[in-house]
């Protein structure tokens, strides 16, 4: 190395202070898209039978916000997928998002469905 590179790569070193740089795929919480929108978490429960989604939050999220989506499949299997119809504008700080949960009768499913979630889930 140069010293010429050197001293470009300790300034450049040094206007990062202590900041980590990741390169990946960084995805925004867009509900209004056509497709489902990200979640943190997706539970399919027996108990009860439920699904339980945990989704972004800036502190006023309601499963009423959530439209769901219920895709018959064929041989008691169904896809699930929740929309956002309402925009959370509130400013609260709420790291690990809202978890909200409907039960199979609200969302028209027998009690022995088979489930495969539709949204993507990750942070």
């Amino acid at each position: 190395m140069t010293r010429l590179s050197f001293i470009a790569a300790a300034g450049a070193a040094s206007l990062l202070g202590g900041c980590v740089i990741v390169d990946a795929d960084v995805r925004e919480h867009d509900w209004r898209g056509g497709d489902f929108g990200y979640l943190y978490g997706a539970e399919v429960s027996s108990r009860g039978p439920e699904i339980t989604i945990t989704a972004h939050s800036n502190g006023c999220t309601q499963k009423e916000d959530f439209r769901h989506v219920v895709r018959d499949r064929g041989d008691n299997e169904y896809d699930v997928g929740f929309r956002r119809e309402r925009q959370d504008n509130c400013k609260a700080l709420v790291p690990d998002g809202r978890r909200m949960t409907w039960s199979f009768a609200e969302l028209g499913l027998p009690h022995d469905a088979q489930i495969d979630i539709l949204n993507p889930v990750g942070r």
